[in-house]
């Protein structure tokens, strides 16, 4: 056991070039593909869910704002709040695609409402490919929050606050180049060190040889071979 261990570690040591090289392809390639990647800008917003009611006790105020947040992420993915946010910024459902089906589809990759566990606390997340129009989105949900929130969780005891953000990202979201590269080249080395693993010292980089060259004495009718070395 000891002894294919040490051929396996000999043999990987032995073709560093071939892992070297391998793990630059995949980097490369790992970069190529990033920058076909359209970028995604993102921006988040926290809104609080507050009882008006001071007659309820904790628990249940607890209990129906947690039951209003996971109301408004659901409500957050359909067409009429999609319309209603849309209104807000002088906007059409025609943003995001042809027909419904694809409206909704590319809102709900864009927007996302989601309820924080035992808090009240409902997070918003846009994804857009350019600043000026994901700022104008997140403005746009907000406000449809705030103004019609009610309409959506169907209690008027219910106040929506803005506790943070909007905070816009500098940054794309994603793709991130540098760990996809990173990544990639990790793939890459993995990979030439299985090939290398699984073939053992049977694993050989063939090099093209070069041809013969045939040489002629055209005063002995004698020919001689000579066969350039690979360097």
């Amino acid at each position: 056991m000891a002894n294919i261990k040490e051929i396996t570690a000999k043999s990987i040591v032995k073709r560093w070039k071939f892992i070297f090289t391998t793990a630059v392809i995949f980097a490369s390639l790992g970069f190529f593909v990033s920058t076909l990647i359209t970028p995604q800008f993102k921006s988040e917003a926290q809104i609080l869910i507050l009882q008006k009611s001071v007659d309820i006790d904790p628990y249940r105020a607890a209990k129906s704002s947690e039951y209003a947040g996971e109301v408004l992420q659901g409500v957050a993915g359909s067409s009429d709040f999609m319309n209603g946010v849309l209104g807000k910024i002088g906007e059409s459902a025609s943003r995001f695609g042809a027909n419904p089906e694809d409206q909704i589809k590319n809102w709900n990759k864009s927007v996302n409402v989601s309820s924080v566990v035992n808090t009240g606390i409902v997070k918003i997340t846009v994804l857009d490919p350019s600043k000026r129009e994901n700022k104008k989105l997140m403005e746009g949900v907000l406000s449809e929050l705030q103004t019609n929130g009610a309409n959506y969780h169907g209690n008027e005891n219910i106040t929506l606050k803005k506790i943070g953000g909007p905070v816009y990202f500098e940054n794309p979201a994603y793709p991130i180049i540098w760990i996809n590269i990173l990544a990639s080249g990790v793939v890459g080395i993995f990979l030439s060190i299985g090939i290398v693993m699984l073939f053992g010292e049977s694993f050989k980089i063939k090099r093209s040889k070069k041809p013969e060259i045939i040489f002629h004495n055209d005063f002995s009718g004698q020919s001689f071979y000579h066969k350039p070395s690979i360097q």
